[in-house]
């Protein structure tokens, strides 16, 4: 066993043996949730129904719109909980307007798991919690890919009365561990690129860019001005190379060049991710300033893979867990191994990522409060109170806003609890050996592929069969050539790599030069 491992593992029973001290379920709300999330773990056709009807759920106006769409989602249910589903469906036949409202409050329950308030003043009452309990916050205004520019400038409008806000009402407070907090500064707000332009394409960046620019720039300066910091979210794989444009484009300014506390998400399921990370600390190094990075493994994973593999595209993500997990140390160590320069946030559930985090930390001498760990509102508690037990500094990612927009965020929470591959519902609710869970995830890469330990016998083998011809001969594997009589449409341009946006630059220019 390897130093590092060994390190790993003492550091991870640690976190373990605190975690047992305060016993929590994955779910840190019973009745309605509890039930739903347990059902949705023991039947995949009511879990694809569930998101299905949830996903609809905040567009329904009258009772009985409601109460057919629950018939028609749910009625063909032959799991064991059959019967008690028809009966549900029965009754809410019979009542539909009361029906209604309760399957509504209950769902809106279900997001307010995960949303930490409906308004900057509802947020505060779980911001004053959270401070007792030694956790920081940022805080993340719901809303995403607005459709018209009235929508993007609103936003533009709350995410600076959030800042406001949030800088009055915390006046006085200090960093929880109050060493080198001048990295890290009280007030915190991420910001959605797509919810402040409505026409991103990713075949024009340099458009979005332009528009973006000016809204995020008065944002930017009352920031520096109040001395709060601002993250910027990363969303789809579409919108990646944009958005890491804009914020090295923004930074390098004069106007916030010198200005440290600014920061950007990489997210570890994507192939990619170690290319950006290091382009992002070659342009950091040459800027001269400090910036933050905040590692995920990612939340788009099911939309990337099914939006690839309808258009022809190869896949860029990393198409199991191992994968995304064994890159996300390659990147903590390239993070800690610059961190002259930038500031990490690990942003994980994973003991196993964490405690790699800290145990690499240790190596390289780095102090503890120079980096942070951040979680989920809602999720993770026994997580968040082990790592404040243990001296590290912690933030909370808490969303605030009304069901609608926060629809989508609550989807990708519901996927992440009832993930097979989720380390959460591993240990909180299938209570897989802590042996297991602190495993190398590199052990379970097999010749370059990803191979999880959860998955049924034979799934491995497919594991490239949807990336395209290019991934799999990059793999090794050569895909049966198709009969002589079938044929096969163009996969459509994805224009979210230049290659693509030069070769059509290039066909346009042609065409021009050739019509005159």
């Amino acid at each position: 066993m390897s130093p590092i491992q060994a390190e790993v593992e003492r550091r991870g029973m640690q976190i373990f043996d605190l975690v047992d001290r305060h016993p929590e379920s994955i779910f840190s709300k019973a009745g309605f949730y509890q039930r739903m999330m347990e059902f949705s773990m023991r039947d995949e056709h009511f879990k694809v129904q569930m998101f299905r009807f949830v996903d609809v759920l905040a567009s329904l106006r009258r009772g009985s719109d409601i109460v057919q769409h629950l018939d028609e989602y749910f009625a063909d249910m032959r799991n064991g909980y059959a019967p008690l589903i028809r009966t549900g469906v029965s009754l809410a036949r019979i009542v539909p307007i009361i029906s209604g409202k309760f399957l509504r409050w209950n769902v809106s329950g279900m997001a307010r798991q995960f949303i930490a308030g409906r308004n900057p003043e509802d947020v505060m009452k779980t911001l004053r919690k959270k401070r007792r309990q030694g956790i920081g916050f940022t805080v993340d205004l719901l809303g995403e890919a607005v459709v018209s520019e009235e929508e993007a400038s609103e936003y533009m409008g709350r995410c600076q009365e959030l800042l406001e806000y949030l800088a009055r009402e915390t006046r006085g407070w200090t960093d929880s561990l109050g060493k080198n907090s001048e990295l890290f500064p009280v007030v915190n707000v991420s910001v959605k690129i797509s919810a402040l332009y409505s026409q991103m394409n990713p075949a024009d960046p340099a458009d979005a860019i332009a528009h973006l620019a000016p809204r995020l720039r008065p944002i930017l300066r009352r920031a520096k001005e109040l001395g709060a910091f601002i993250n910027f979210d990363m969303e789809s794989y579409a919108h990646k190379n944009a958005t890491l444009e804009l914020f090295r484009t923004l930074c390098s300014e004069p106007e916030f060049r010198d200005w440290p506390h600014a920061g950007i998400v990489i997210q570890a399921y994507l192939r990619d991710a170690e290319t950006d990370l290091r382009d992002l600390i070659e342009w950091g190094r040459t800027r001269g300033t400090r910036f933050t990075v905040r590692l995920v493994k990612g939340a788009y994973w099911d939309y990337e893979k099914i939006k690839s593999t309808q258009n022809g595209w190869v896949i860029p993500v990393w198409l199991q867990k191992p994968g995304s997990d064994a890159n996300f140390e390659r990147l903590t160590r390239i993070l800690l191994e610059n961190e002259s320069i930038v500031t990490s946030a690990f942003g994980s559930h994973n003991v196993r990522s964490v405690a790699y985090a800290q145990a690499l930390a240790e190596e390289r001498q780095i102090d503890r409060s120079r980096f942070e760990f951040q979680l989920l509102y809602g999720m993770a508690g026994p997580i968040k109170r082990a790592l404040v037990d243990m001296g590290y500094r912690v933030r909370e990612y808490s969303p605030v806003g009304e069901l609608l927009p926060g629809m989508s965020y609550l989807v990708r929470r519901l996927l992440e609890n009832t993930s097979n591959e989720g380390f959460l519902r591993a240990k909180f609710s299938e209570h897989v050996s802590t042996t297991q869970l602190l495993r190398d995830p590199r052990e379970l890469l097999n010749g370059g592929v990803a191979v999880s330990a959860a998955e049924p016998e034979g799934l491995a083998g497919d594991t490239f069969a949807s990336t395209g011809v290019s991934e799999l001969s990059r793999n090794g594997a050569t895909p049966e050539a198709p009969p002589a009589d079938s044929y096969k449409n163009a996969s459509l341009i994805n224009f979210a790599y230049s290659e693509s946006r030069e070769k059509m630059r290039t066909a346009l220019r042609e065409v021009r030069a050739h019509f005159g």
